[in-house]
């Protein structure tokens, strides 16, 4: 399965996935550095959005 793509939530820049991660990982914006959290139902990747982790 592809990973889906993700935008930050701060900056709007996309966020790339390995492949391997989950709805509750923490991902880091590869343009600014903030923390997020990827939110979603696990069996629906389409649904998964990057919310801000402060």
């Amino acid at each position: 399965m592809r990973a889906p793509e993700l935008s930050c939530p701060i900056c709007q820049a996309d966020i790339p996935l390995s492949g391997d991660e989950k709805p509750g990982d923490e991902i880091f914006c590869t343009y600014c550095g903030a923390p997020c959290v990827i939110q979603g139902k696990v069996d629906s990747p389409a649904s998964w959005e990057a919310e801000e982790d402060f």
